[in-house]
């Protein structure tokens, strides 16, 4: 196993003590009203884990965790890791840190005490934990973490941000490389391509690793929603579409975009459908609602318009990211089935709208955003908060793809606002000449 490394307080924003401190609030207040409250909460998700801890591993790919276990009583926290003998508690003086096949026995001897209260979330624990008490010993109800981890706090928002502003630059500077060998005549397939971007990702300040193995499917391929393994033979050609999906684990923050690009010229079909797959992701990333509103809500709103015109995609529209972990992670989510998670400020969720049809092509246009208040409206007349989104991504659309005709003026005032900012934003850390300038028309910038 691989080493166990501790996340510095400039990401987290709040040390162990602190969090452990928060749980325990949650352990002690955590009761029905037939209930006794729960003496121990167990902990096998690994991500829960390493926020718990602010530690990081690598022993899974692409996401920065450790494989462990951890008990949370009232006076002692215990995490069951490889390596426990790594001066962790240097790092995590509140933690005991024990081997991680001892994890079997603790659970056994906790067992024998008939009185033990065990608290436990029911669609994360391992069956094996599960089945080591009976069912007067469990209480089963959401793990305290899950919202806590999902609720970004502003150190790890600023960090989200900062490896946002790298990984922008990284596709940029990617995208320039392609258009520039396309249009010298040089092959480029799939792998080649994906080859580069991890290139020019890895040149950002504290990369780490992708997270998760990069999409790169061009022409049919790209209407494979999950496609795996790049082309490394056939040579990428004129006039198909390119669905680039892809992120970094970078100074404690994650990232996740997609972008659709055209090599050649795009046809009037193509233009069509990527000009209202686009609008979908604007009129989502332009909406305001009340707080309560769950990701069923905001779905269809984003969904609409492809509807009108036949179309739909088979995915969700968007899921919640972590903050240097998992690329995927919960409680919120856009989806079409109802989620009774109401989004919130300082939730981190994708947008990412798409279209996909079998011996033609996909095209998905994902960014990131963070869910914050919203200002300057009307109070709700509920009593309500307002909430809007906030783009984290910072990437360039493909301008030859847009029909602007279809575009009202609200879309054309959103897609110029934003292409502006990532103009100013990305174009400081372009230090070649020919970045700068495939930035400067892919931006609009006169």
């Amino acid at each position: 196993m691989k080493e166990i490394y501790p996340l510095a307080l400039q990401y987290t924003g709040k040390d162990s003590r602190k969090k452990l401190q928060e749980i325990r609030k949650e352990l002690s207040g955590s009761r029905k009203s037939d209930e006794s409250k729960p003496d121990v909460l167990l902990l096998t998700m690994l991500d829960e884990i390493a926020w718990l801890t602010n530690m990081r591993g690598s022993d899974i790919e692409f996401n920065p965790v450790f494989e462990a276990y951890a008990a949370i009583f009232a006076d002692r926290a215990i995490c069951f890791c490889h390596h426990p003998e790594a001066n962790l508690n240097m790092h995590c003086p509140d933690w005991e840190f024990q081997p991680y096949e001892d994890y079997v026995s603790f659970l056994a001897d906790l067992a024998l005490q008939k009185t033990i209260k065990v608290w436990i979330d029911p669609s994360t624990i391992t069956m094996g934990s599960r089945l080591a008490f009976s069912e007067d010993q469990v209480l089963e109800k959401e793990s305290p973490i899950v919202l806590s981890k999902a609720l970004k706090n502003s150190t790890e928002i600023t960090a989200t941000k900062y490896a946002h502003k790298q990984a922008g630059a990284g596709v940029v500077r990617s995208l320039q490389r392609l258009q520039s060998a396309f249009q010298a005549g040089l092959p480029v397939t799939e792998k080649v391509y994906a080859n580069w971007l991890y290139e020019e990702y890895a040149k950002a300040e504290e990369f780490s690793d992708l997270s998760f193995s990069t999409i790169a499917g061009s022409g049919p391929n790209g209407a494979i929603v999950h496609y795996g393994n790049p082309d490394s033979e056939n040579p990428m050609r004129s006039g198909n579409l390119l669905l680039v999906d892809s992120g970094i684990q970078c100074a404690g923050g994650t990232t996740d975009a997609t972008r659709t690009v055209i090599l050649g010229k795009p046809d009037e079909k193509q233009k069509r459908i990527y000009t209202l797959v686009l609008q979908a992701h604007i009129r989502l990333a332009r909406q305001i609602f009340p707080e309560g509103t769950n990701g069923a809500s905001l779905d269809s709103i984003t969904r609409s318009g492809l509807w009108n015109a036949g179309l739909d995609y088979g995915h969700g529209t968007g899921h919640g990211v972590g903050a240097f972990l998992n690329v995927h992670e919960g409680p919120q989510r856009i989806s079409p089935v109802a989620y009774d998670v109401a989004l919130q400020a300082g939730m981190v969720i994708s947008n990412e709208p798409g279209y996909y049809e079998n011996n033609w092509g996909g095209i998905r246009l994902e960014n990131l955003y963070i869910v914050k208040k919203a200002d300057k409206l009307p109070q709700h007349p509920g009593g309500k908060g307002w909430l809007c989104f906030e783009e984290l991504t910072l990437i360039p659309f493909d301008r030859t793809l847009i029909d602007k005709n279809l575009l009202s003026a609200e879309e054309l005032n959103w897609l110029y606002d934003y292409h502006g900012r990532v103009f100013s934003e990305i174009s400081p850390m372009l230090d070649n000449t020919e970045d700068f300038q495939w930035l400067t028309w892919a931006c609009g910038i006169d």
